[in-house]
């Protein structure tokens, strides 16, 4: 077919096309309409989504996200200065309420039973947050609670935690926190 032959052709299936669809009652979109967005697969009952911290913040608010730490505040543990002052940011992503979901993490404890199982920690997106550092944001911190509390080896280690999410807030002498997980896994984070 010469490209001249093909040319009209193609207009004439086009034509055809949209008096076949007007004739049916359906009526074409304007030129320069967007494709409409494809609905998103809804996830399996119990579907586990992996996600990272900067979903944790609302969408609109992603692009002012600063992932790195900020500088050691070493006189934060008492050696004579005030202590770091978290910046209360209590925005939230609220698609993730209800959602199960894994996340990676350090843990700070806030409740070590007598058997030295943690029952109750913060998960955090760096080591160190709490403690030498400037908490996160509330909204860069995870209220994680378990029924069955697990040995903490090592503070150095990041794990993975499991469970599904709560937009709910929860303050402690160590911070603030503007989400919650009912941890139902805890697992060391692979490199």
């Amino acid at each position: 077919m010469t490209r001249t032959t093909f040319r009209p052709l193609y207009f004439v299936l086009v034509l055809l096309g949209i008096g076949a669809a007007v004739a049916q009652g359906i009526t074409p979109p304007k030129v320069g309409t967007p494709v409409p967005a494809q609905p998103a697969e809804p996830a399996a009952a119990g579907a586990i989504k992996e996600i990272d911290w900067d979903e944790l913040i609302p969408p609109d608010a992603r692009s002012k996200f600063m992932g790195a730490p900020p500088p050691a505040a070493h006189d934060y543990l008492g050696e004579g200065g005030m202590a770091a002052q978290q910046v209360m940011d209590f925005s939230v992503n609220e698609s993730l309420e209800g959602a199960n979901l894994k996340i990676p993490g350090f843990i700070v404890p806030l409740d070590v039973g007598k058997d030295g199982l943690v029952t109750e920690f913060f998960l955090v997106p760096y080591f160190g947050a709490c403690i030498h550092v400037p908490p996160p944001p509330p909204n860069q911190i995870v209220y994680v609670r378990m029924n069955k509390g697990i040995a903490l080896d090592s503070i150095y280690e990041a794990y993975w935690i499991t469970g599904r999410m709560k937009v709910s807030r929860k303050a402690t002498r160590l911070g603030a926190s503007a989400y919650q997980l009912d941890a139902s896994k805890v697992e060391i984070y692979k490199y």
